[in-house]
């Protein structure tokens, strides 16, 4: 019987066609980048969240209610692999700030690192800073769970864990806010982790369960590693924003606010968008428009945007033109800083603080009226 021989001509043309196909594939899905799969699956999961709060029962938001939202504390066990620690007195400075000014604290997730350590050895390590946040508790304290805290979700080890601090507390997966101002000002407030629909966080999170005790070994002894989240990757990041405005922006009259990937945006913009656009208005100004410290300005916004691209470059971020997407950042950054997103007298504010010892203050980084957001939603 006549043997069949691999002809390198077929080989070199099958390789070129499945080649072509994929790259043909590749080239119509990013030109609509709403039937790409990570993105129909990020939708879908949404979706069921979205309608899932729905049948819950929004809660009425009016301009008397305060909230402040935190996300991404990942508290672990004081080791070097915990990047909470250098956050942990600004932080308790903050508590203490919305505590006295009758705000509502809203936890948006991953406020603690279960992958990565027992839950006995977290609350171990962090109980003054439970205890600060469980002042807040019954009438004002929301927490919602995040994929590095899914733990939180079984009724058992929230009851056996959690009730010395937070005696009755139910945790949630999303909370909707139904604002009221006018037909054309008024809408809904989403507020989710984040990290729903993605496949190394919500689809295989068994999967991170089993890996992430290992890294966490890794960074102990030295102090780095490569396992790689939206939280650590700019271009992860960036298209995990990217698939989260896409979502959002199909929706009528709705904000997103959402954590996950430790990267404040505001608007749909990150910082260092918000910073090119401040010195893109600035430079625009006529001679007779420009403020005496004109030069000054425009130094000091090009140092601070060399800054932000060094400290967090672009990558893979796409024009956003709708105000619909909000991501509180994170409360673990390396200089002790952490940032927030606060919802009072019917406006939202992305906030951060920091400073020395002492000296730990809160700044305002951008404000917006609820009403003139919902205004181009």
């Amino acid at each position: 019987m006549k043997k069949n021989k691999l002809d390198p001509r077929s080989l070199i043309l099958g390789m070129a066609a499945g080649a072509g196909a994929a790259l043909a594939g590749n080239y119509l899905l990013n030109r609509d980048p709403d039937k790409r799969f990570d993105q129909r699956r990020v939708n879908r999961v949404m979706d069921g969240h979205w309608r899932e709060a729905h049948q819950q029962g929004p809660i009425q938001l009016g301009s008397e209610h305060r909230y402040i939202i935190f996300s991404d504390h990942h508290k672990g066990a004081r080791t070097r692999a915990d990047a909470f620690k250098q956050c942990e007195q600004t932080y308790l400075a903050a508590l203490d700030h919305y505590y006295e000014q009758g705000f509502t604290l809203i936890l948006l997730g991953d406020a603690e690192e279960l992958l990565e350590e027992s839950i006995e050895r977290v609350l171990s390590s962090y109980e003054n800073v439970l205890r600060s946040e469980a002042r807040f508790h019954p009438s004002r304290l929301m927490r919602i769970f995040g994929n590095h805290d899914l733990h939180w979700q079984v009724e058992e080890l929230v009851q056996e864990f959690m009730e010395p601090y937070y005696p009755g507390i139910h945790y949630r997966q999303s909370i909707i806010f139904e604002y009221r101002d006018g037909e054309q000002t008024s809408g809904e407030i989403f507020l989710i982790h984040g990290h729903q629909g993605t496949l190394e966080s919500d689809i295989f999170s068994f999967a991170a369960r089993m890996i992430l005790p290992y890294y966490r070994n890794i960074q102990i002894l030295t102090g780095l590693g490569s396992y790689t989240t939206p939280a650590q990757d700019a271009c992860l990041r960036s298209l995990h924003d990217n698939r989260m405005y896409r979502w959002a922006s199909k929706k009528s009259k709705l904000i997103l606010i959402a954590g996950h990937t430790h990267r404040p945006v505001w608007s749909a913009k990150t910082h260092l968008e918000k910073l090119n656009d401040e010195l893109h208005d600035l430079v625009r100004l006529s001679p007779e428009q420009r403020p005496e410290d004109y030069a000054k300005k425009v130094l000091q916004l090009k140092s601070e945007i060399q800054a932000r691209q060094e400290a967090d470059p672009p990558c893979a971020d796409m024009i956003k033109t709708r105000p619909c997407y909000f991501n509180s950042g994170c409360c673990q950054y390396g200089d002790g800083d952490i940032t927030g997103i606060e919802i009072e007298n019917g406006a939202l504010r992305l906030i951060k603080w920091g400073g020395e010892p002492g000296e730990i203050e809160r700044t305002t980084l951008e404000e917006r009226s609820l009403a003139d957001v919902f205004l181009y939603l």
